[in-house]
């Protein structure tokens, strides 16, 4: 069985999956302004050989109830998760990290710019999660009032990558650096090319400023489950983050993505699949089930439903409970529309949409039980669905990253599905094996490659 790969979903703030949970007493994430405090998690996290820490970020508010937002701490306050990475890379060795920026709001050089400089910093153990940002309070920040509607945004998106691509794999060769003292030729003149874009959404003309980093373009990751985003995620993304409500719709989801990827031109498996892992665990299922439901006590109701509008643009609270949740439409987070409308078994009422979301939220798989019951799960779900795998979902830190790495971990190891310690490279190289530092030749990313008869 192929050894899994385990990363964990992150938020610089203070609430995350379950809303509310603040006010646990065993929830140290109300530390989140502490830079040691991210230092102390990042570290037992490479205690545990996890892969990557993933954060996940949005410019985004609470608008529709400021006072239940601040109260609850939903979403606000909340701080710049990117400014964290080189000081956790300082203090790891292995260790990945991956970072969501947005390609509706960033500008692409400044973004190519900024990942470049940390792949450098971090040595090489750097990915880049890219979103389009459906949250229409985003704009009013910046001050763009069109809201952008879902598909066209991946067409930006596109062309985005494009504009990235030129600047990370184009501008600079890969022998561009001299660092020739006594002929004074830090940088050969002939080896830098200048880059020319003008396209429908992105006008831009230059040389990037950061020298080749150790893998080029960060390891690029995708976290959209609708048509459109699998197939943005099949033509550009090497880690790809999907939720499904159950084992036959994750199953299918991953044989489309691979099955599109190979039409890009892509090997399929150069495409690592992960899915959200919620993990309650303890020596006996009682005391887990105890622990779970402690977890949910402190759940804020309000907070949870209002978390829910704000990603997908639907208020739950204002449709009957009686009716069937069906025939809506969003241009928002479609995902967790789609959970409960064309991916559920069954019909649901809008109540029942409720009960669910209160129990799951955002959650991926859960499971809740012993180290075995645990280990049991995970390798069923990777045997039967193809994944790569999982995103840890914590509830309160660290305790929940504690529980698993003391307990899940070794039995995972024993049987063989999780490695007994890193191998060398960069974060690209731990993922898909050693000399694969940059984007393969089959991304689209090197057809921007410069060739003689390019300049």
């Amino acid at each position: 069985m192929k050894k899994i790969h385990l990363g964990v979903f992150e938020v610089n703030s203070i609430n995350h999956l379950t809303q509310g949970i603040w006010a646990h007493p065993e929830q140290n994430r109300v530390n989140y302004n502490s830079l040691q405090y991210w230092i102390q998690i990042a570290q037992l996290l490479e205690r545990g050989k996890f892969d990557f820490m993933f954060f996940a970020d949005t410019y985004g508010y609470p608008k529709g109830n400021k006072e239940l937002a601040l109260k609850e701490a939903t979403s606000i306050p909340g701080n710049d998760p990117m400014l964290l990475i080189p000081a956790l890379a300082a203090a790891t060795e292995h260790l990945s990290f991956t970072m969501t920026t947005s390609t509706t709001f960033e500008a692409p050089y400044a973004n190519a710019r900024r990942f470049a400089t940390l792949d450098h910093l971090t040595a090489g153990r750097i990915g880049w999660n890219v979103v389009t940002t459906s949250n229409a309070t985003a704009g009013d920040l910046f001050g763009k009032e069109d809201f952008i509607p879902h598909d066209e945004r991946y067409d930006r998106a596109d062309e985005y990558m494009e504009v990235s691509y030129k600047y990370l794999e184009g501008c600079w060769e890969q022998d561009a650096i001299k660092l020739d003292r006594a002929n004074r030729v830090y940088a050969d003149p002939a080896k830098v090319h200048m880059v020319e874009h003008e396209g429908v959404y992105f006008k831009s003309k230059g040389y990037l400023s950061s020298s080749p980093s150790p893998q080029r373009t960060p390891v690029i990751f995708q976290a959209g489950s609708s048509d459109r985003g699998r197939a943005f995620a099949a033509k550009h993304a090497e880690g790809i983050f999907l939720k499904a409500p159950t084992l036959e719709v994750l199953r299918e989801q991953i044989k489309d993505i691979r099955q599109r990827a190979e039409a890009y031109g892509r090997d399929p498996q150069s495409v690592k699949i992960f899915t959200g892992l919620s993990v309650v665990v303890a020596p006996t299922k009682e005391e887990a089930l105890r622990k779970h439901e402690a977890y949910l006590r402190f759940q804020s109701k309000e907070a949870t439903l209002a978390s829910y509008t704000s990603v997908t643009g639907i208020d739950l609270t204002a449709l009957d409970p009686a009716a069937y949740f069906e025939n809506i439409e969003t241009e928002m987070g479609q995902t967790h529309r789609d959970r409960f409308t064309k991916y559920s078994k069954t019909k649901k009422t809008v109540q029942e949409v409720i009960d669910d979301f209160l129990q799951k939220g955002f959650r991926g798989l859960t499971v809740i039980g012993t180290p075995d019951e645990v280990a049991d799960s995970i390798q069923h779900w990777v045997e039967e669905t193809g994944l790569d795998g999982f995103n840890l979902e914590p509830y309160v830190l660290p305790q929940s990253y504690v529980d698993f790495i003391e307990l899940v971990v070794p039995v995972l190891q024993k049987r063989g599905i999780f490695k007994q310690d890193y191998e060398q490279g960069s974060f690209r190289e731990k993922l898909f094996g050693n000399g694969q530092a940059q984007l393969p030749s089959h991304h689209p990313g090197a057809a921007f490659r410069p060739t003689l008869a390019s300049y």
